[in-house]
């Protein structure tokens, strides 16, 4: 376990020599925060995996968790080092807060002026993002659905179900995701090039857009380009950020099955553009295709919980505020880069909802619940409802600390909301779509750092390594 986090820490840390090179072609000096970073990380990562190697057991499920906690926290504290190093005059806090922020695929900032920003921290802030999206989808498609996190068990990988050993088909898969997401990626630079973006905000934004992560190369974020065009192919590509890259790659192949949830993420952003269209229409009528352009792309960026803004909805009025608020905890699909409960996750309460009702009708018959082709079973459900209630409990638990820790009610519930639903922009003066993160106090920064974390590890994976059993061997 520990040989491979060390890999993963050299190679973050040779691809902090990117970024360096871009401050270098520019002449900017924060080229050395990026070559001091990166060097103490393959120092670090190459020390360890060399410490560790060959004197580790076979992989559990323990270790998988653990595997996946600890890179979570340990990569973002190097992947921070450039940040805290560089000509910003940030803390550690804010650093570690905006790494993690990043690599969570979150999008919360505690950084302005990024409209004349050294290109190479703009550029890091993207490929951070780019790269917590592959990871997520990694992570979702293995290490989750193994240890059951949810109702996850639903997308293990069918050929490892009745294995000891859950990982003879992940390199392909692997191969085969990230090809996906590199074709998807490119296709996106093309298109915001295409539309008016230059080079390097084309592919600093394909990168924050397939991730479904939201940062942007401006304080304005997607409103800084004022154009339509560009609103349409971004909704486009972080819709296909929001499903399942499983279901992608076989799309076609013959074993496709059916999966509910994307029905039910298409009716639903649809659904909720229109009535957002109409409710913007009645109450301050403007032109009618940017209206439903920026309502489309609002929708998806809340739902998809990339966080891009391309107006500030709270000057909209008090309904947008709730209307917002409502969508952040949805998610898009499973499987995807996107954070929140999940589509999937609904669709099972419902099934659950139906089936009781129809018990009291019908005591004695038998009736399975199935999603899609696959029988939902009695330990599914269990856990599905256990997630949906640990995820509300732990929002309100962050709140509660948030407003201790000195913030006001909206304030704190928003930050908590967005934090473990891994969104970005909050409501309020402060944290709104206009605000950012960075006059918090250095606490709240911290536990949005870890509520992120445990956001994107879907709750119970986080919270597993709290329990004393975990820890018997």
């Amino acid at each position: 376990m520990l040989s491979a986090l060390g890999i993963l820490i050299a190679a973050l840390g040779g691809m902090m020599f990117f970024p360096a090179i871009i401050d270098i072609s520019v002449s900017n000096s924060d080229w050395h925060a990026f070559l001091g970073g990166g060097s103490i990380s393959v120092g670090f990562g190459v020390a360890l995996y060399l410490a560790m190697r060959g004197q580790e057991g076979e992989w559990n499920i323990r270790r998988s968790i653990l595997f996946v906690n600890g890179s979570w926290i340990i990569i973002s504290f190097f992947a921070a080092l450039p940040l805290y190093f560089s000509s910003l005059n940030i803390t550690y806090a804010d650093a570690y807060f905006e790494t993690v922020s990043g690599f969570t695929t979150t999008g919360s900032t505690v950084l302005s002026g990024l409209d004349d920003m050294a290109p190479g921290l703009l550029f890091w802030r993207s490929l951070m993002q780019w790269l917590g999206g592959l990871g997520i989808v990694a992570i979702s498609i293995t290490i989750l659905p193994m240890i059951g996190s949810g109702g996850q068990k639903l997308f293990f990988l069918e050929s490892s179900e009745q294995s000891d050993n859950p990982y003879p088909r992940i390199r392909e898969f692997a191969f085969k995701i990230t090809l996906v997401y590199v074709l998807l990626s490119v296709a996106c630079a093309l298109a915001y090039f295409a539309l008016g973006m230059t080079a390097f905000e084309a592919i600093n934004h394909s990168m924050t857009t397939l991730s479904t992560g939201g940062y942007s190369t401006s304080d304005a974020s997607m409103a800084h380009f004022d154009s339509v065009g560009i609103l349409f192919a971004g909704s486009l590509f972080m819709f296909f950020g929001g499903l399942p890259f499983l279901y992608m790659i076989r799309f076609f192949s013959s074993d496709r099955s059916r999966d509910p949830q994307i029905s039910l993420y298409f009716k639903g952003v649809l659904i909720a553009s229109v009535v957002l269209f109409f409710a913007k229409q009645a109450l301050s009528p403007g032109d009618k295709l940017e209206d439903f352009a920026v309502s489309l792309f609002d929708v998806i960026s809340i739902v998809t919980t990339t966080g891009y803004g391309a107006g500030d909805y709270q000057t909209w009025g008090p309904l947008f505020w709730a209307f917002f608020l409502i969508l952040t905890f949805f998610g898009a699909c499973s499987g995807s880069t996107a954070g929140g409960i999940k589509q999937f996750r609904f669709v099972i309460a419902w099934l659950i909802i139906k089936n009781a009702i129809a018990k009291l009708i019908h005591p004695n018959r038998i009736m399975p619940m199935r999603y899609g082709e696959k029988v939902v079973d009695e330990e599914m459900a269990a856990s599905t409802l256990s997630f949906i209630f640990l995820f509300f409990a732990t929002f309100m638990f962050f709140a509660i600390l948030l407003q201790l820790a000195g913030l006001d009610f909206v304030t704190a519930m928003s930050a908590s909301a967005t934090a473990i639903a891994n969104v970005g922009p909050g409501l309020g003066d402060i944290i709104g779509p206009a605000g950012n993160f960075s006059s918090l106090p250095e606490i709240c920064k911290w536990l949005l750092s870890l509520e992120m974390i445990l956001g994107r590890l879907e709750i119970l994976s986080g919270l597993a390594i709290l329990m004393p059993g975990f820890w018997r061997w």
